[in-house]
């Protein structure tokens, strides 16, 4: 079986730098599973982040194209390590009705969940705003990111071997580290 990596953090963490070197370093070693919200806000589901209905509907989407996703790479990549652009925890933290009503709503529990991936890396996002930038797709303000980032941190407390990489400007030292961790399993995988 191969190993699944969920990259986690709030927004503007340095999740999409981490993947794009982790592609660089490891080629045909890895695949990397896109994060389902940038492909479906950018692919134009309306984003009304006031509109409990609308984040219902986008994170049930955003929930079942993650899960699809991984399960395509797991079934047709050569690759031994699968690294995702989060986890489908996440969507937890944005639903409007609470954690408990996201795990019935998608018919899981926070175990199984967790059982999805052999190791989370959290990346928290900067606290310096000159780091920061909004986007088409990532609305948050950095106050509201840092929220996030720690909701984000609770709902995978607990997970039996999550790391959490601290918060810091410098994007590509993060990914040094993920590096090194991705490394590991790589390398226990030939």
């Amino acid at each position: 079986m191969k190993k699944t990596i969920a990259l986690t953090g709030g927004p503007s963490g340095g999740k999409t730098t981490a993947l794009s070197i982790l592609k660089e370093a490891f080629g045909q070693k890895v695949e990397l599973v896109k994060e389902a919200a940038t492909l479906i806000y950018s692919g134009g589901y309306p984003r009304k982040d006031n509109s409990p209905r609308h984040t219902f509907h986008g994170q049930r989407i955003i929930y079942f194209v993650s899960k699809e996703l991984e399960a395509l790479a797991q079934e047709t990549s050569n690759a031994n390590v699968i690294v995702c652009d989060r986890g489908t925890l996440d969507g937890a933290v944005y639903w409007p009705y609470g954690v408990e009503d996201f795990l019935k709503e998608m018919n899981t529990t926070k175990e199984n969940e967790f059982k999805r991936y052999d190791l989370v890396i959290h990346l928290s996002p900067p606290m310096d705003k000159s780091f920061y930038q909004e986007t088409s797709v990532r609305t948050e303000t950095l106050e509201k990111a840092l929220e996030v980032d720690q909701k984000i941190l609770d709902i995978w407390q607990g997970h039996p071997n999550r790391v959490v990489i601290e918060r810091t400007a410098d994007y590509f030292e993060k990914a040094k580290i993920i590096k090194n961790l991705v490394a590991q399993i790589v390398n226990s995988q030939e």
